[in-house]
């Protein structure tokens, strides 16, 4: 039956699929009411103070409910929905979303033996995780996306196109810039640091089109001041499963000893300097990245994790004879991260199970700590064709 799906969803089906079900999810926000697409409204109204010259940020009722947590240049690039309706502008926006990442998906994946298969399945692996942030109206699956390309160019020593990406993903959510540090896998460094720091300050002063640039300066402290003193999420990650199966207390401290430990973890397999040129190496660390940006984060939710199973899909298919133990953590993350908040499972489990348990992010721990034994244990001799360990 599986064989049969895979068989009928040629890519050209999938991606046409990925589209015509994220903007049928807009609508179905639409037509639920003004509430099941505020997350719409909160992207595309600040515009509305920019043009009068009001600070976007604190409450704003008659625009939308809860706190802009984002940048003023995000709020600046949002100013084309702000014109439109709400139906075209919400279709529009998880159109814009999805079309990214499939472009994320497509070129990163561009350089395999067999592309078009590869993007198949990496497609398969993360369409159900997309499709929860499309129902969100969330920008993650364009943060993703935006991630793949600025790879894609990064990897072809087009750093300016890389910058772009990763400076993006930075005015909308700090840590999808962080992506750019794989800059040291490539050639070009001082070009594209030149190219990092013109983007920033070009993307900064944007919004200085519309406002006196001392209120936009104004505007950045409030900012960083909103990112400080914001709520913590539903903690989706390595300290929710602390705190619900250890009785973790909920402190600052914790926290920072957990991002520490994480942190730490992520980083020592960069001195692995002599496979910094191989192929199979970047393409586990990428994956690696992913995931570790979304299961050692505080912030992270339900509609972050398509970041996550991204990486998941990355790297099984660098997997060119993946072990039985492979599949059954493939399985494990399809079935209890992204099937797990679906109506398959009954509410009395997810509520019950899966949500204060945070079994949503066990998977993924599962598979970060799969590549990294698996990036430890690969030789030290380069090797460029992608390979099982």
């Amino acid at each position: 039956m599986l064989q049969r799906v895979f068989n009928f969803l040629t890519l050209p089906r999938l991606m046409g699929l990925f589209i015509f079900l994220f903007c049928l999810v807009g609508l179905q926000n639409y037509l639920l009411g003004y509430g099941n697409y505020n997350n719409y409204l909160m992207f595309a109204r600040p515009f509305d103070n920019l043009l009068k010259d009001q600070s976007i940020y604190g409450l704003h009722p008659h625009l939308y409910f809860d706190n802009y947590k984002y940048s003023p240049t995000f709020a600046w690039l949002m100013g084309p929905f702000y014109y439109l309706p709400d139906l075209l502008g919400i279709i529009l926006w998880n159109l814009l979303n999805t079309v990214v990442l499939l472009a994320g998906v497509w070129f990163y994946l561009s350089d395999e033996k067999d592309p078009d298969r590869q993007r198949r399945t990496a497609l398969l692996i993360i369409l159900l995780e997309a499709l929860i942030t499309a129902q969100n109206l969330q920008s993650n699956n364009l943060i993703v996306g935006a991630i793949l390309l600025g790879l894609y160019h990064l990897r072809n020593e087009r750093v300016w196109q890389a910058a772009f990406f990763f400076v993006l993903c930075g005015f909308i959510k700090f840590y999808g810039a962080a992506a750019a540090g794989f800059f040291l896998f490539y050639p070009k460094k001082p070009q594209f640091i030149l190219a990092m720091i013109g983007w920033t300050l070009l993307f900064a002063i944007a919004p200085a089109t519309m406002i006196p640039f001392d209120h936009l300066l104004a505007e950045y402290q409030e900012w960083f001041s909103v990112i400080v003193v914001s709520k913590l999420g539903l903690q989706v990650s390595v300290m929710g499963i602390a705190e619900a199966w250890f009785g973790m207390a909920k402190t600052d401290g914790n926290y920072r000893i957990i991002e520490l430990i994480g942190a730490t973890l992520f980083l020592l397999p960069f001195l692995r300097f002599g496979l910094w040129q191989d192929r199979l190496f970047q393409r586990r660390m990428v994956a690696y990245f992913l995931l570790f940006m979304i299961v050692f984060n505080k912030m992270a939710e339900s509609p972050t994790y398509v970041m996550a199973v991204t990486g998941v899909a990355l790297w099984w298919v660098t997997l060119s004879e993946p072990t039985q133990l492979d599949k059954i953590l493939l399985a494990l993350v399809i079935v209890f991260t992204s099937l797990s908040p679906t109506d398959i499972f009954p509410q009395v489990i997810q509520k019950q199970v899966f949500q204060p348990y945070n079994i949503k992010a066990v998977p993924c721990l599962l598979v970060w700590m799969r590549i990294q034994y698996q990036i430890w244990t690969q030789p030290n001799s380069p090797r460029h064709s992608l390979q099982t360990t």
